[in-house]
């Protein structure tokens, strides 16, 4: 369990939506395989935005007001930040 909350991840979580579920996660300290799974799902979601379904995955995991008005640039700054996100809490997570 994650119980003081890691400053790198918090800090990159920064770059995050506040009203996002993962960045909810890191502020709250949950357990690092929540966050894995949570970063990964988002980075999924973000990597296919033709898809309805991804698309309304996003707005309800606290995207919403950041799809209206991002561009290409944005969609592939976020996914890289996802992925950081996740590779970092898997291996904090394994330590």
């Amino acid at each position: 369990m994650n119980s003081k909350g890691n400053p790198i991840l918090i800090e990159m979580a920064g770059q995050l939506p506040q009203s996002s579920k993962l960045y909810q996660l890191v502020m709250s300290t949950i357990d690092y395989s929540v966050i894995v799974n949570q970063a990964k799902e988002d980075f999924y979601n973000f990597a296919d935005l033709d898809n309805e379904t991804n698309l309304v995955n996003l707005k309800n995991n606290g995207y919403e007001d950041w799809l209206v008005d991002m561009e290409e640039e944005d969609r592939l700054r976020m996914c890289g930040v996802l992925q950081m996100l996740s590779d970092l809490s898997q291996e904090l997570g394994e330590d």
